[in-house]
């Protein structure tokens, strides 16, 4: 700090500096004071995590139930996740987890591995270009419904990296943001989208869908909590990170 106009004002280096420095007050602030219970039965503390409508629907909803039984006074806030902050937010405390595939983490965060999952291809049941096995052509050159987030999802991301390499890209026709939106485009008309199996699996009864092998190469799924240095410690994030593995294990 330099003094400058009647105040300190920080140099060039400081900024630079400054997410380091963020970090070394957090672990001098940490280690200096004394851990606090927690107890599950009568906190009333707050959870907020950061997870698409996927991750929301096919395992979220499973840990809330047992929230619900086992910390009744503990509430859980969602957000959906945003790839260009999720970890500055970690950083921050302004979210304690962040629960999904990512395949470019940032390495400050760690992390556990929950279930994984695979990708697939759906269209309307009977439709003609799953007859004979989805082919590549097919694939690319039909128009696609897309579940979006505030930033890409790493499915967005591989599928069309993976499609760049061959030089072509996916007709995106329809964006939205919600996970049973693109069920009910895809059962009523000749749309297709990419998504995961466990969700389509669920909703095979509610909408007539046919699930098709993806004619591109991508790598499993593999769903994980993610949480900064800072938290590792703490008793109750050590207790809801061992209630995410308890109920990864069953799925």
């Amino acid at each position: 700090l330099v003094w400058s106009g009647g105040h300190m004002v920080p140099t060039p280096r400081a900024i630079l500096l400054e997410s380091e420095i963020h970090q070394v007050l957090a672990t001098m602030e940490r280690l200096s004071s004394s851990p606090q219970e927690f107890d599950p039965k009568t906190s009333g503390l707050t959870i907020r995590l950061a997870a698409t409508g996927y991750t929301e629907n096919v395992f979220l909803a499973r840990v809330m139930s047992e929230v619900a039984v086992r910390a009744p006074g503990v509430q859980l806030e969602i957000r959906p996740p945003d790839r260009l902050h999720d970890t500055s937010a970690l950083e921050k405390g302004e979210v304690d987890f962040l629960v999904g595939w990512n395949v470019t983490p940032a390495p400050v965060l760690r992390s556990r591995v929950l279930f994984t999952d695979e990708l697939v291809c759906i269209a309307r049941a009977g439709h003609p270009a799953l007859e004979d096995g989805l082919s590549y052509e097919r694939y690319v050159a039909l128009p696609h419904v897309q579940f979006d987030t505030p930033s890409k999802t790493t499915t967005e991301l591989l599928l069309h990296e993976r499609l760049a390499q061959r030089g072509d890209r996916p007709f995106v026709q329809f964006r939205v943001q919600n996970l049973l939106t693109v069920a009910e485009i895809v059962a009523n008309s000749d749309l297709i989208a990419t998504v995961s199996k466990r969700f389509v699996i669920s909703y095979l009864q509610q909408y007539q869908l046919s699930i098709a092998e993806l004619p591109v190469r991508l790598p499993v799924m593999q769903n994980r909590a993610w949480w900064h240095e800072r938290m590792h410690r703490e008793p109750y994030s050590h207790w809801f990170r061992s209630l995410l593995a308890e109920i990864g294990k069953t799925m």
